[in-house]
């Protein structure tokens, strides 16, 4: 299903990135969640979040199927089937519960969410120019090369 004049996949096409709107389905993301988690504490986090990433707006793929967690963590130099048994054995249940508390207790409602200088939360996928208020606000100014 295409979103016209989506605001976001405007942006990302200006920037040369691929979305991908075209699914009748939005996954549940829990299980991407706690692989990630999982990820984080083999030391492969960036790698593995970034080709979940790739795999979900360029590829289309689901992140709730197991076989599309499985190839991201092998992607990401880790062992998809001990990512499986982990996560179906509820490893990582409570750990993204307690994740999950903590960020809605610091005020977290939306994904993204950046903390900008632990003064200013912002959420969405916000256009270039609320990141440089923000930053202006905090006393940096943008830097100019010549």
């Amino acid at each position: 299903m295409a979103i016209p004049d989506n605001p976001l996949v405007t942006r990302a096409k200006a920037m040369g990135l691929a979305m991908r709107f075209d699914r009748d389905l939005i996954p549940s993301t829990r299980r991407a969640h706690q692989a990630a988690l999982w990820a984080r504490s083999r030391g492969g986090f960036e790698r593995f979040h970034h080709e979940l990433l790739r795999r979900y707006w360029e590829a289309g793929e689901d992140l709730h199927a197991w076989d599309v967690l499985e190839a991201t963590a092998a992607a990401a130099g880790l062992d998809g089937s001990t990512l499986r048994a982990e996560v179906e054995a509820g490893r990582w249940k409570q750990p993204l519960d307690e994740a999950l508390t903590g960020a809605t207790e610091a005020g977290v409602h939306a994904v993204p969410t950046f903390l900008v200088g632990d003064r200013f939360v912002i959420q969405g996928a916000q256009d270039q120019q609320v990141f440089a208020q923000a930053f202006q606000r905090l006393g940096f100014s943008p830097r100019t090369t010549s």
